[in-house]
């Protein structure tokens, strides 16, 4: 058995044991009680034991934890548009570009539409993986059939144009939508009424996709799956409820150690072909000044010949 060596703040434990590693105040279960239990502790990138890993006598080897660093679009206030949502792309394509400059693994675009996605995968060399994409993804592992469910209408069309583009469109049973705006989803987090109310409407959809054959239900979003975490929601009448953040982070670390053996984890036959090393060194300062994408005009004069 392979368990978890704890981490902090979990369950009744708020604090970390002593630097004695035998004489532990708090107890991880089940490796404290067996010697047949193997406990992974984590550590950060510079090989010291990361601060949330909980210390004891039980942990067995250590491997190195996830750092996750967030950067928003520079905007981002009504994507829900899709000549607003291209300008978005720009600053996530420019921040995907800095990622990989600044020495990180991979990058994960969370948004639900995965603007960007393909683009940046183009171009980058570090894994790129995308909310949505992930998501459908990981639901076809967990039952033949999935529904969707979003708050913002707007988004039905492209979450159609997303789910033909992976090729899942005999795998998506259903797409709804919850009773609410955005923004009263938001109230929900702060009032206990409303919270009640989003509650009630995300079972009410969930349960529309299930009476259409979905088997798993995928919330397209991740302001809905924070919300349901914070609610405890995993499962409606027996389907699981995806928690599409985890997956996303699950799928990026998996990725970088893929690329770890593997040596790369795109192709560049076709979809995405990046362009020749030449080409990028004598436009790169020309698109970045244009176009707004200052990590661009780093690339140039250093791109990698292909």
């Amino acid at each position: 058995m392979v368990a978890s060596a704890g981490n902090l703040p979990e369950g009744d434990c708020k604090e970390q044991n002593s630097a004695d590693p035998q004489n532990p105040t708090w107890l991880v279960i089940p490796p404290w009680f067996s010697d047949y239990v193997l406990s992974v502790a984590a550590v950060q990138r510079d090989g010291q034991v990361a601060e949330f890993s909980i210390n004891g006598p039980w942990v067995s080897v250590a491997a190195p934890g996830t750092e996750v660093v967030l950067r928003g679009a520079r905007v981002g206030r009504i994507d829900s548009f899709r000549f607003f949502e291209a300008l978005d792309t720009v600053s996530i394509l420019d921040s995907a570009l800095a990622a990989e400059q600044d020495g990180y693994d991979a990058v994960a675009i969370g948004n639900i539409l995965d603007p960007g996605l393909r683009e940046a995968r183009s171009m980058l060399e570090i894994p790129v993986v995308g909310l949505g994409e992930t998501s459908m993804l990981t639901a076809c592992t967990m039952g033949s059939r999935f529904g969707l469910i979003g708050v913002n209408p707007y988004f039905g069309g492209r979450f159609e144009e997303n789910v033909a583009r992976y090729g899942l469109q005999q795998r998506l049973a259903d797409l709804r939508f919850m009773a609410l705006t955005p923004h009263e989803l938001d109230a929900c987090f702060s009032d206990d009424s409303a919270r009640d109310r989003a509650v009630e409407a995300f079972t009410e959809a969930a349960r529309e996709t299930l009476a259409r054959g979905a088997e798993v239900i995928v919330p397209a979003g991740g302001r809905i799956v924070a919300f349901l975490n914070a609610q405890g929601i995993r499962q409606v009448d027996g389907a699981p409820v995806l928690d599409g953040t985890t997956a996303l982070v699950a799928a990026a670390e998996s990725a970088v150690r893929l690329r770890e053996t593997m040596g790369t984890v795109v192709s560049r036959r076709r979809l995405y072909a990046r362009a020749p090393g030449p080409s990028i060194d004598a436009v790169a300062a020309e698109y970045a000044e244009s176009y707004g994408v200052p990590a661009l005009r780093t690339l140039g004069g250093s791109a990698k010949r292909t």
